[in-house]
């Protein structure tokens, strides 16, 4: 073996070590960090005070489809790529399925933030039509329309998986061309339309709040503590979409780039290693956003923060008051 083959394995088995390294601690941080997460804001988001609100309910709903990304899809990726523990070349069936159900889990959680960031526009219309659209039955109907609608899209992806024996045995894209073909699909679904409905909805919200200012509206208690809860609403939806639009970007550009330049030049298995490493830090990156919105919601929000904090509190004071007086009354 010449000394540029044997320097090209070391860098390749360095690359290895490397994704290894990385998949065995970024998954371990998802899953304690990400599960803590989830279940507070699961536990916020269903709230008395807040689970009548239709975009907490999408909110909600985000929460438990990211939950499950902890829960199913970072620990099968930490098996397979951190420990070498592949389920998905077992049998075709088992690559076709996991395949399929593991990506269009991905997409949920950033499409109910779409459906949140257009229910907060219904919700500031001046409309009324628009908002009478902005109502706890239209998100309960919504959410298992996007539930369907992501997995009747994402139909096509189990039937053009196959296992690949060389390099290695492994669970991917039957062609190149459906590579190609994958990568344009992820960057318009996963990150560009739902980013654009994001982007139009929340920048509409914003006009309708500020035409809402020159109109002149019976002040009240109730009035206000709805346009607060409209702010902080919207200031969760603004981080959460940056996040998501971000993390989903990186991911279809670089399966776009690895696309493209697979058919236009040839590749030494360097070139390929790396392009895979660069796949799997990108799919990981992807992940970040559905395992860690608990976090966005707590810096972006004063409303998430104080109904957290109140959470652990609500009982023992009330429990305490209505015994003294109890007692006063008594006596």
């Amino acid at each position: 073996m010449s000394a540029s083959d044997t320097s090209m394995t070391d860098a390749i088995n360095g690359l290895q070590q490397s994704l290894i390294l990385f998949s065995q601690v970024y998954c371990i941080f998802l899953i304690v960090f990400g599960t803590m997460g989830h279940l507070l804001s699961i536990y916020v988001f269903t709230r008395s005070a807040l689970r009548s609100n239709p975009c907490i309910r999408y909110f909600l709903a985000s929460a438990i489809s990211g939950s499950m990304n902890v829960c199913i899809v970072v620990p099968i990726r930490m098996l397979q790529l951190g420990y070498g523990i592949d389920i998905f070349i077992y049998s075709l069936p088992v690559c076709q399925v996991l395949s399929y159900f593991l990506g269009w889990i991905r997409l949920v959680p950033v499409w109910f933030i779409s459906m949140a960031s257009i229910d907060r526009f219904l919700a500031s219309s001046p409309s009324a039509t628009l908002r009478g659209w902005s109502s706890i039955r239209i998100a309960c109907r919504m959410i298992p329309v996007i539930v369907l609608f992501i997995c009747l899209i994402y139909i096509h992806y189990p039937f053009n998986q196959a296992i690949l024996l060389l390099p290695q045995r492994s669970c991917t894209f039957a062609t190149s061309s459906y590579r190609a073909f994958f990568s344009i699909w992820n960057l318009i679904f996963w990150s560009w339309i739902p980013t654009i409905l994001m982007l139009v909805s929340g920048l509409l919200t914003i006009r309708n709040i500020h035409k809402s200012k020159n109109r002149t509206v019976p002040q009240n208690n109730i009035h206000e503590n709805n346009k607060r809860m409209d702010r902080q609403l919207i200031r969760m939806l603004i981080i959460q979409c940056f996040v998501f639009s971000i993390t989903t970007t990186i991911l279809s550009i670089i399966q776009l780039y690895v696309s493209i330049t697979n058919n236009l030049i040839v590749k030494d298995n360097y070139v390929k290693a790396r392009d895979q490493f660069a796949v799997n830090i990108g799919n990981f990156i992807a992940l970040f956003g559905p395992c860690m919105s608990f976090y966005f919601f707590t810096l972006s929000s004063k409303l998430f923060r104080r109904h957290l904090i109140d959470g652990f509190r609500r009982q023992q004071p009330i429990q305490n008051t209505t015994n003294t007086n109890a007692q006063q009354r008594h006596v």
